[in-house]
C-alpha cells in the first residue's frame, strides 16, 4: 500500500502550489516537488526553483495512503540550500483540512525544497516526532523510533541533542506526533509525553503527541512561559505498549 505525501502552500501574492511525492517511504524524510494530476504547472521541479523570488506564507501536508487509513503525518519543514531546516510545516492525515500560516514567511529561491516525513500506524511502537520553533526564529526537528519501556532519546537530522542543537535558544512553540493506534502510554508503563529535562534532572518541557491521521493539523503546543534550552537539554520518549 503506497503512501503519498501531499504539499499545499500559499504565497504573498495570494497564488497557490501543489507538491507531490508518490510512494513514500515511512520513516523517511522526503522532498516534495510540484505535482497533481490536471494542474497547470510543471511537474517534479523542487518548489524553491518553480517559484523562485515567491514569499510562502502558508502550508500543509497531507498523508494519503492507498486503499487504507494508515499513513500518518510525522513532520515536515522547509529546507533551505544550506541543509538547514528553515521553518517547520504542519500536517496531518487524510482526514485534515486546511493551510496553516506559517511561523514565518519563507523566500523561495533554488535550493528550497519541502520536506515530509510520514509514518506507519499499528498497535506498536512508533516514531516519535518534535517540530520546534523558537524566538529567534531558529527551528528544528528531533525523532527517534520510540522504544518499550525505555527512555530514549530524540535527536535532529544531524544526530544531535535538543541541547546541542539549539544551545542558548527559547523554545516557542512546537508539535509532537506519534502514530501508535493506541497511542505512546497505552499501558502506563511510560510517559504520556516527549519530555525536555535539563542535566540535574529537572523536568522542562512535556509534549503529549497527536496521532497524524485524525484532524487537527498537528497543532502548535505554545508554553505559557517559553522553555529557555542549554547544551545539556535532552528531549526523551518512553513508550508504553
Amino acid at each position: 500500500m503506497a503512501t503519498d505525501l501531499m504539499g499545499f502552500v500559499q504565497f504573498s501574492d495570494g497564488t497557490f502550489a501543489s507538491l507531490l511525492k508518490e510512494g513514500a517511504t515511512a520513516e523517511a524524510v522526503t522532498s516534495m516537488p510540484t505535482g497533481g494530476t490536471g494542474l497547470n504547472q510543471v511537474a517534479g521541479v523542487e518548489i524553491g526553483q518553480a517559484y523562485s523570488g515567491k514569499m510562502a506564507v502558508s502550508a500543509s501536508i497531507i498523508c494519503q495512503t492507498d486503499d487504507a487509513t494508515t499513513g500518518a503525518f510525522a513532520y515536515g519543514y522547509f529546507l533551505g540550500p544550506d541543509g538547514k531546516i528553515i521553518v517547520p510545516v504542519q500536517g496531518s492525515g487524510y482526514k485534515s483540512s486546511g493551510l496553516e500560516k506559517l511561523c514565518r514567511p519563507v523566500q523561495m529561491t533554488t535550493g528550497v525544497t519541502l520536506q515530509g516525513c510520514f509514518d506507519a500506524q499499528a498497535d506498536a511502537v512508533a516514531l516519535a516526532s518534535l517540530a520546534v520553533y523558537c524566538t529567534s526564529g531558529q527551528s528544528d526537528v528531533f525523532f527517534v523510533k520510540a522504544v518499550d519501556a525505555v527512555k530514549t532519546a530524540m535527536v535532529n537530522k544531524d544526530g544531535s541533542t535538543i541541547g546541542q542543537a539549539l544551545d542558548g535558544q527559547v523554545l516557542q512553540k512546537c508539535y509532537a506526533t506519534y502514530s501508535a493506534s493506541k497511542g505512546l502510554n497505552d499501558n502506563g508503563a511510560g510517559v504520556g509525553g516527549f519530555y525536555i529535562e535539563a542535566a540535574d534532572g529537572q523536568l522542562k518541557g512535556i509534549f503529549p503527541p497527536i496521532n497524524g491521521i485524525s484532524p487537527p493539523i498537528s497543532p502548535w503546543m505554545i508554553p505559557t512561559r517559553p522553555i529557555p534550552l542549554g547544551q545539556n537539554d535532552t528531549l526523551s520518549v518512553m513508550a508504553g505498549l
